[in-house]
């Protein structure tokens, strides 16, 4: 507030309430969640659906010029980070910046994140990131966790996923539909070659798990899936084929198989979606240790299934450093930030980021000690979005 003064009166000069919208989406998430406490007025400004996607795209366009963020899931206890103190068995999760120009993560970027769940030995499962939030399961629930305002959520259970049968798998994606401006959470039940059905959760308030009809056969998901323009693909084995391509459109809820390369469809091959010039990808990096070769597969037309092929092949002077690394055990993270994927190794204290645009691998160093840990990649940056249901 500006105050004129006007002889013995002062009067207050009122900021323009755009103004004020501009100034707070340029202000961090943690500022905020404290400014909520102002007045209603702002209180319901910040926690609008409308004001959440202003800063989300505010946040996403100066997001080319910062740290790449990860997320590090820690299963066991005695983690090293020069002089850091965290005791993992407070905040089982943290994060980690991973800067463009290093080569390695300073001690100065690591900082506790997602305190809860925090019980030793349960953990949580199959973590899914999209637009700033994170999905995972917990005691075969749902939940949603913002890191950004640090609110968690847990979905409604549904009845179907947490009964428990032999052979029987619960499966979860997390999709959003651009055009109704709507986060859905898709919940996959296999049992046994038999049945797959589908459950779709809203999120929004008074959101309830919708059974949906499909006529896809029974298949098992061997990933959490990407979202991209509101089509949610994943790869899946069914009867037929060990690589098969599975999309699901978010908005019309409806469930479909596309061409796979037949490249692709062989089996053996490891390979895994990613994001990729804003399109679908299939990366394939079966020989990147043998040859040095490694495929890009685009999907360039959504739904249809027409895919065009990209090869890349390793500097010479950087194939030394795949030389202690196994192949099929080896994970892969993409994202669409900054055209690298990064490959992580079980049990080793490093990782590798790959340039897809300049062709160029970087060893990242890992300061860590006696411990498993699983890498997520954050998205695009962070989200002030609400949760309710």
């Amino acid at each position: 507030m500006v105050f004129r003064r006007r002889d013995d009166f002062v009067a207050p000069l009122e900021i323009p309430f755009d103004l004020v919208i501009d100034i707070l989406r340029r202000l961090p998430a943690k500022s905020l969640m404290r400014f909520r406490c102002v007045s209603k007025l702002w209180s319901g400004l910040i926690r609008s659906r409308n004001f959440s996607n202003l800063y989300f795209r505010k946040k996403v366009s100066s997001s080319s010029t910062s740290g790449q963020p990860l997320l590090l899931y820690l299963n066991h206890n005695n983690f090293v980070a020069h002089s850091n103190q965290v005791d993992p068995i407070k905040s089982q999760q943290l994060s980690l910046t991973l800067l463009p120009s290093s080569d390695c993560f300073e001690s100065s970027t690591l900082r506790p994140d997602l305190p809860s769940p925090t019980m030793e030995d349960m953990g949580v499962d199959g973590m899914v990131i999209l637009r700033g939030l994170i999905l995972y399961t917990f005691c075969r629930k749902a939940c949603i966790y913002n890191p950004a305002t640090r609110q968690s959520l847990t979905l409604p259970a549904n009845i179907c996923a947490q009964q428990e049968r032999p052979h029987k798998h619960v499966y979860y994606f997390f999709g959003h539909d651009p055009v109704l401006d709507q986060y859905k959470i898709v919940c996959n039940v296999f049992e046994s070659w038999k049945t797959s059905k589908f459950w779709v959760f809203v999120l929004e308030p008074g959101g309830f798990w919708k059974r949906i009809e499909d006529d896809a056969e029974p298949h098992t998901p061997w990933e959490r899936g990407l979202c991209i323009n509101g089509v949610i693909y994943y790869l899946a084995s069914d009867h037929k084929r060990i690589n098969a391509i599975y999309c699901f459109d978010v908005r019309s809820e409806k469930l479909r198989v596309i061409q796979t390369p037949h490249e692709v469809s062989a089996m053996g091959r490891r390979v895994r979606f990613i994001e990729h010039g804003g399109k679908p990808t299939l990366f394939d990096y079966t020989l990147i240790k043998e040859t040095g070769v490694s495929e890009l597969w685009v999907l360039e037309d959504g739904l249809v299934g027409t895919w065009s092929r990209k090869s890349l092949v390793l500097k010479p002077c950087q194939r030394h450093l795949l030389d202690d690394i196994i192949v099929g055990w080896t994970r892969l993270h993409g994202t669409g930030q900054n055209n690298e994927v990064i490959l992580e190794f079980p049990h080793r204290c490093y990782l590798f980021g790959y340039d897809l645009i300049k062709n160029d691998l970087r060893k990242i160093n890992i300061i860590r000690e006696r411990t498993y840990m699983e890498i997520k990649v954050m998205d695009k940056c962070e989200s002030i979005m609400h949760l309710e249901t």
